[in-house]
Order: structure tokens, then sequence, then C-alpha cells
């Protein structure tokens, strides 16, 4: 059980995080980079969501929850709710959904449409249904270092778009036109609120439910260029008709990405602490030149090595 002097301690190293004016999202606790393994803390613009990976902390989370309330307050920190997301392992995929909705601890739940601010865009999140809120808090630093290769404009192609945040970043700071790429409608939907929680106009072109292969075949067929790709791949996804794993797929893909990119740039991740940062990079053509990387940001300490390879290559 983590003692309440080490939460206050993870607490305090991020206590600045609460002035700034562009984010108000971000993580308090990183499970064994703030030493407890599988206790993951977050804030949510005045809400605060607890995660338990290991089963044993169950029995402690009233306290937990308590000491995170205590601790926010001694700091003027508002908490209007506290809820609990279970993440231990699941061998009965029916009962997932189940598992992985947040109950309430303490406070209250949050509004509907509720939304936070990240890199001064602003996202809906979803603190109570499924494994991940619609927003990623550990791209934070990686959204900063882009800013400035948008300033000239260009198009942006966004394969594996999740939510939309990339692109909705991308036209918020310089970028004419993006493209959004996912196999889930639902997730586009919601990519579609956030254009729209941010003043951006859109069609039905801007979406495209497809497989990202299907879709880079696609437009080199048709000859189409882009100046930026953002390939943010899950570690391994399945669908009715594709799978995708790292391991075997991400070759593949970032030889097609080339075709559509020619002197622009693609934005590559990788999100698993399996795959070291020389790993990552042997997975690129050799022509390839790095502008940067990065890792994930100062509210995510890690252990051993990070988990979170960024890269932004420019393609000759």
């Amino acid at each position: 059980m983590p003692s309440f002097k080490l939460i206050e301690q993870a607490i305090l190293k991020r206590e600045h995080l609460f002035t700034s004016t562009q984010t108000n999202a971000f993580r308090l606790f990183n499970s064994a980079g703030d030493s407890c393994e599988g206790l993951i803390i977050d804030y949510y613009n005045g809400f605060v969501l607890l995660q338990l990976y290991d089963s044993s902390l169950y029995q402690d989370y009233s306290k937990i929850c308590n000491d995170c309330k205590q601790i926010l307050s001694s700091l003027h920190i508002p908490v209007n709710g506290i809820l609990l997301k279970d993440r231990t392992k699941v061998n009965d995929p029916q009962q997932i959904a189940k598992l992985r909705t947040s109950i309430l601890v303490d406070g209250e739940m949050p509004p509907e449409n509720f939304a936070i601010k990240q890199n001064n865009i602003i996202a809906y999140v979803d603190l109570i249904q499924g494994q991940n809120t619609g927003v990623f808090l550990d791209m934070r630093k990686v959204r900063e270092t882009m800013v400035k290769y948008y300033h000239n404009g260009g198009r942006l192609c966004n394969l594996f778009c999740y939510t939309g945040l990339f692109s909705v970043h991308a036209l918020k700071n310089g970028l004419q036109y993006a493209v959004n790429v996912d196999i889930s409608q639902t997730v586009l939907n919601r990519a579609k609120q956030n254009y729209v929680l941010n003043d951006i106009q859109y069609d039905s072109r801007d979406f495209i439910k497809l497989d990202c292969r299907q879709y880079l075949k696609k437009q080199i067929k048709q000859k189409v260029h882009f100046d930026f790709v953002i390939f943010d791949p899950p570690t391994f996804s399945r669908n009715k008709k594709q799978n995708f794993s790292v391991k075997t797929h991400y070759r593949d893909y970032l030889a097609l990405i080339e075709h559509i990119t020619k002197d622009g740039y693609a934005l590559t991740t990788i999100n698993a602490v399996s795959m070291s940062v020389r790993d990552y990079r042997s997975l690129h053509p050799q022509h390839w030149k790095l502008e940067f990387l990065e890792h994930e940001p100062e509210d995510f300490p890690y252990k051993s090595q990070p988990y979170l390879k960024a890269g932004l290559w420019k393609i000759p």
C-alpha cells in the first residue's frame, strides 16, 4: 500500500502543472515510476481518476482516495469528484465492459460532455466507460514539440486517429487540412465532436472509416501527397478483416507512408516498454532523417526505460 508520504511526494513534484494555462489534465502518480507498481492517479480538470492494475490495492483504495483528497485540498486544488477504474487483467472478454466502468468513490460524477484542455486545445473525455478516456495524457510533450513544424501550413494524414486530437492540434497551429482515418466509427464520431469543440469546420471527407492499410494503398494509387503523416498505432489491434501488430506490420506501414509523404514528415510512435529506443529506430528506413525523439513527459516518470518512443522523421 502506498503511504500518504509517497502520494504526497508524487503530487508535489507535479504541483507546478496546476498553474498551466494550456493544460488542465495530467498524471499525478505513475505506478512504479512513483514507487508503487499498479497504481495510476490522473487529474482531469477538477476530477481525479484512480486506476488499479494490481488487485491487491483494492483493499486500500478508500485510503488512497482520502489521501489524494487531503493532499490536493492542502494545495487549494479543486476536486469535484474521485472515480475508481478496475484495470486488472480480465480472462473473460464479456466481463471487460463491466469491470472497466468507473465507480464514484467521492464527490460527484463528471457532467455530460465533460471536457479538458491539453496543449491549448479542448477535448471531450469519458472518465466512466471503457479503458481509455479519449485523450492520451502522455502525448503532451510530443504535441508541444510539433508546433513549430506546423507554422508553414500543409496537409496532414492522421492514421489510427482515435479521437482526432493530433489533427485538431495541427489545425489550430497552422496546418490547412487534415484527414482522419480509423476503422472505428465510434472514435471518428468523437473526433468530429472535438472539431466542433475547437471551432473547426469539417465535412465528410475529413473522416474516413477504413482500415489504414487500405487507405494508404488507395492514396498511393491516386498519387495523393501529404506534408505530414501521424502514425500512432496501437501495439496490437484486431478487427473483422485485419490485425495490426507493431512487430509484424510496422515496417510495411512505413513503406506505404513513404509513398505519400515524399519531402514531408512522419510522426511515428511505439507505446511499449518491450521495444527499446534502438528497436524503434531500427524499424525505420536508413535514409529517413530523425528530427526529434520524445518520450513520456515529466509527470510520467519511469523505473527503468521509457515506454513511449515518438519520433518525427523527415522523408527525403
